[in-house]
């Protein structure tokens, strides 16, 4: 592979890694969102946009974690989908979607959050992600 090459790939990943903190600072710009991730199955980050005092890479193995537990239980239920987990904690919520096979978007949420406008905007971030890494 030449040098030019090899730039204009990083160049390209560079361009997908601005596009995709983009789409999640349009997502937590919405009041009621206090931080979300983007995260592969493995739990690894792929983007985040998450407060400072909480540890990412934690964060995104606790969903990757949480996410599979679901859908392990979800299949023995017979239920092979699973849309989205939810988990209301003392202070907040976390809503916990599947893009895709290899996609997690993670959001934490005040209490008294409206879900079905919530839900709206992270089904459209997700599209949006999907069109950014070309999936």
């Amino acid at each position: 592979m030449k040098l030019n090459e090899v730039n204009f790939l990083i160049d390209m990943n560079s361009l997908k890694d601005q596009n995709l903190h983009k789409e999640l600072e349009k997502l937590q710009s919405m009041s009621d969102i206090i931080g979300t991730a983007l995260v592969n199955r493995n739990g690894l980050l792929i983007a985040s946009k998450l407060p400072r005092e909480i540890d990412d890479r934690k964060f995104c193995g606790m969903v990757a974690t949480m996410f599979g537990a679901i859908e392990t239980a979800a299949s023995t239920l017979k239920s092979k989908f699973v849309d989205n987990l939810t988990v209301e904690f003392d202070d907040f919520q976390l809503i916990i979607m599947g893009a895709d096979d290899q996609l997690i978007l993670a959001s934490l949420l005040s209490l008294d959050t409206n879900l079905g406008l919530i839900f709206i905007e992270i089904e459209e971030t997700i599209k949006n992600v999907k069109k950014i890494l070309d999936r």
